[in-house]
């Protein structure tokens, strides 16, 4: 089977900052399936390059608007780059018609026989136009808030998503309130065999690096892009107000984006270092030295979080975590199971309420998440995938008829 992921942020470069886990599902695809094949289709970047062949697995790479360099709206993600500056927004229809036609000359080209799209928006509407122009099948696929964007357009907009839903072949998202909010659109969402089927499913982690027992480590540790749905300026403000009291854990912040100059100025006393992006060995040994990890994530207008893959993973290996209820951890499926290891929040933007969280995820031992890193293991690429496969070709095979 060749199989054509469409996703509107790829890595784009070796050590690049973008989140790789749509390239990683391809591969654990690829590695359970070695009769398929995958081409992933992404917006170009400058620096970029057009094609990459990686084995079974190709990436492809789309100009949507010239001269290059006024390419601005893909990364490092759609949203925060239009609320950070609205002007974007001509850029919206450019990106999706150039997607909609490599897509197209892909499927002619390349025999396709299913469509991923990752995200509903834009991706979902290429492939639900894919569909009716060439009959190309597809799987939808949504990660954060982008369904919940054709709300906004009124009677129209609803009638678009349910038709996008309606015309799946099987319908993924990474929590329980996603779906709930397709099936606002679609009520018939996955209520028997005659309609689109759903799975609640978050994306998996690739491989856990074990913990570190050297001295000198980081007494907390988050790591993400530096965007305000991630709450971290709600972690230092409530840091800032410990240190007062005279409590102030060593607390060290990975990543780069949108917030980083605003956070670094909130910066006063507070034991906090901003490492920058980190990638390879500097992450992998950034994420060995965290003892315990913190993930106030705030929704933030339209932008809100799906389910932290870093969250998934400190838990996976047995590091105590906070999280608020943003991250949407309590949604999993595993959550009775696991809660004893998560210090909940509410609401991180009480501020004296997430001090509190914080004393409280210091009494944490490292290492003592035992129960979420036992139960958690399903989400590992290499168990997940076929949680995953298994909804996709049974739905090909019963459109195919074999």
């Amino acid at each position: 089977m060749h199989v054509l992921f469409l996703t509107s942020t790829l890595p784009r470069w070796a050590g690049d900052m973008q989140a790789n886990f749509v390239g990683e599902q391809a591969d654990a695809w690829l590695a359970a399936r070695p009769d398929d094949r995958i081409t992933i289709l992404a917006p170009a970047s400058q620096g970029a390059p057009d094609e990459e062949h990686h084995g079974r697995k190709t990436i492809k790479r789309y100009t949507y608007v010239r001269p290059a360099s006024l390419q601005t709206l893909a990364y490092p993600a759609i949203m925060p780059n239009l609320k950070a500056a609205p002007w974007r927004a001509w850029q919206i229809a450019p990106l999706v018609w150039a997607q909609y036609r490599r897509a197209k000359e892909i499927i002619s080209e390349g025999g396709v026989d299913l469509v991923y799209a990752h995200w509903a928006v834009p991706q979902g509407l290429v492939a639900h136009r894919l569909k009716a122009k060439t009959g190309a099948p597809y799987i939808l696929q949504t990660h954060s808030s982008d369904l919940s964007v054709l709300s906004n357009f009124g009677s129209a907009g609803r009638g678009v998503a349910r038709a996008m839903l309606q015309q799946a072949e099987h319908f993924f998202c990474v929590n329980a309130g996603q779906l709930d909010l397709a099936r606002g659109f679609y009520p018939e969402l996955a209520t028997n065999v005659t309609v689109t089927g759903a799975s609640v499913i978050p994306m998996g982690v690739a491989r856990l690096q074990p913990m570190s027992r050297s001295t000198g480590q980081i007494e907390i540790g988050s790591i993400g892009r530096l965007s305000k749905k991630k709450g971290l300026d709600l972690l230092i403000r409530a840091l800032e107000k410990l240190h007062e009291s005279g409590v102030s854990p060593r607390v060290g912040i990975a990543g780069d984006g949108e917030e980083r100059e605003h956070l670094q100025s909130l910066k006063r006393c507070a034991n906090v270092d901003f490492l920058g992006f980190l990638s390879g060995k500097e992450k992998e040994h950034f994420l060995a030295g965290c003892e315990r990890f913190a993930f106030p994530a705030k929704a933030s207008g339209g932008d809100v979080e799906g389910l932290p893959v870093a969250l998934l993973e400190a838990l996976m290996r047995g590091q105590p975590v906070l999280a608020s209820r943003d991250t949407n951890i309590e949604l999993l499926p595993e959550w009775d199971a696991i809660k004893r290891d998560v210090v909940f929040v509410e609401d991180p933007a009480d501020i004296d309420a997430l001090a509190r969280a914080i004393v409280e995820l210091m009494t944490r031992s490292p290492g003592s998440a035992g129960q979420a890193k036992q139960v958690l293991s399903r989400y590992l690429w290499s168990n997940l995938i076929e949680e995953y496969l298994e909804p996709i070709e049974r739905a090909v095979k019963r459109r195919t008829g074999a």
